[in-house]
C-alpha cells in the first residue's frame, strides 16, 4: 500500500510516515498542497497512491485546494483522501467531505485514531 503524506509541517510528516511504516504503507511526503499534486502527476500509473493524507492550512495550495482539485481529475478516482487537521469545526468538516475527502482525523494524531481511520477505508485489517 502507498501512502502520499501532504503537510506543511516536517515534524507532522516524519511522525505520520512512522505510524504509516509501522503498518506497511510505503510513504511520499509532500511539502504542501501543489508539491503533493506535483507528486501525483510524477508518480507511475503503475503504483498509484492508496490515500493520501492531507493537512487543511498550507502555503501556496491549501488541503481543501488539493481535494478538490484531485476529485476534478477522473485518474484520482480511487485515491482515498484523508484531511489530517486542526479544524475541526461542523462546517469545516462538511466543506471536506463535501469537497470530496473520504474522511476527517484530527489532530493530535495517535497509532490508534489513524489505524482506525485506515480500517474503516478498507485500507487495513
Amino acid at each position: 500500500m502507498r501512502m502520499l503524506i501532504v503537510d506543511d509541517s516536517k515534524p507532522m510528516r516524519s511522525f505520520l510516515s512512522y505510524l504509516a511504516n509501522e503498518m506497511s504503507f510505503q510513504t511520499v511526503e509532500a511539502v504542501d498542497g501543489r508539491d503533493g499534486l506535483e507528486t501525483l502527476i510524477r508518480n507511475d500509473p503503475k503504483q498509484p497512491f492508496d490515500i493520501a493524507l492531507v493537512d487543511w492550512d498550507m502555503p501556496r495550495m491549501t488541503g481543501l485546494e488539493f481535494v478538490q482539485f484531485v476529485r476534478r481529475n477522473h485518474d484520482y478516482d480511487e485515491l482515498k483522501l484523508m484531511m489530517v487537521t486542526t479544524n475541526n469545526t461542523i462546517e469545516k468538516i462538511t466543506q471536506a467531505l463535501e469537497a470530496g475527502a473520504n474522511d476527517f482525523l484530527m489532530k493530535p494524531v495517535t497509532k490508534e485514531s489513524l489505524a482506525e481511520k485506515l480500517q474503516i477505508l478498507g485500507l487495513v485489517a
